[in-house]
């Protein structure tokens, strides 16, 4: 059973950062590598496993990297994502354990096998988060599992053969959006059917402490206004429309999408976005919505 997928950089000093890439990439062989290949210098002894490699760089490296452990724990058949120069994704699957190897030039230390398939830039935001994360670190485990079911069902496309046995979801796309695609989705309501558009520099960053995603103003010049909206997920608790008072207040009309939300009758310019109403616009403008949030519909 997979419980996790993991994200990982190929990271390296800037001026070979394309070299490496290409090496690990775009070869006929594929790898996934990791660096301080200066610690091959630091020892008498020949650095011939992974396990000496990994012994050797917790020796001279004061805190250990948590990507050592990944390494150190890969097995075949893992699922790992990465990206290019590009912003290109690409889904990878372990072809065998970790191995010591050694490239100077390239600041290879070790290598993971893996066979790779580029995918694409659109991919589902919780995945794109997890390498845009500041001080995010060379890899990061994910956990949830319909990033892990979307990943086998991508590698499955991507190699041509069905690899993995994906578990369909229960529902429908609304239930089984991730909480950063319901957001674009949302967004894509509103910038479609209420005519607005987005405020590129009010989006917010993941802090549990912004109350909206963004701001919208009105496109129309006859009929300016400007609004926020608010996207809770299935599993979200309640959402207290007097928290947005605020905003109302100062002229905004607010929007708000969650499985529950109290008081908004209390309210003038508080809309809630219902199910029906999301899934009627999913289902009308299909078309033309991203990739990274109609391909989910393969799950269920």
């Amino acid at each position: 059973m997979m419980n996790y997928i993991t994200r990982i950089h190929l990271k390296t000093d800037d001026r070979y950062r394309a070299k490496m890439i290409d090496f690990c990439l775009k070869g006929e062989r594929q790898y996934l590598a990791i660096g301080w290949s200066y610690v091959y210098q630091k020892v008498e002894n020949e650095i011939l496993t992974y396990q000496d490699y990994y012994h050797t760089v917790r020796e001279y490296v004061k805190r250990t990297p948590p990507v050592l452990n990944i390494f150190k724990e890969a097995s075949i058949d893992d699922l790992f994502w990465t990206r290019d120069l590009d912003g290109v994704y690409w889904i990878c699957r372990a072809k065998g354990v970790a191995e010591a190897y050694h490239d100077t030039d390239l600041d290879i230390g070790a290598v993971v096998p893996v066979e790779a398939y580029l995918v694409g830039t659109q991919v589902p935001g919780q995945i794109k988060a997890a390498f845009n994360r500041a001080r995010g670190g060379t890899s990061q485990r994910i956990w949830d599992k319909l990033i892990i079911e979307y990943s086998k069902s991508v590698f499955n496309t991507a190699s041509g053969r069905t690899h993995y046995t994906v578990d369909k979801l229960k529902g429908n796309i609304l239930d089984n959006l991730p909480d950063f695609d319901l957001e674009e989705l949302v967004i894509s309501y509103l910038q479609i059917t209420k005519d607005y558009y987005v405020l590129s520099n009010s989006i917010a960053n993941k802090s549990t402490t912004i109350k909206i995603e963004c701001e919208l103003m009105s496109r129309n010049p006859e009929k300016q206004g400007k609004a926020v909206v608010q996207v809770k997920g299935r599993k979200a608790p309640t959402l207290n429309a007097m928290d947005y008072a605020e905003y109302i207040n100062s002229g905004y009309v607010v929007y708000l999408f969650a499985p529950g939300i109290s008081n908004a009758e209390k309210l003038n310019n508080i809309i809630c976005i219902s199910n029906d109403e999301l899934m009627e616009f999913y289902t009308q403008y299909k078309a033309v919505l991203p990739n990274s949030i109609t391909q989910w519909e393969n799950l269920y």
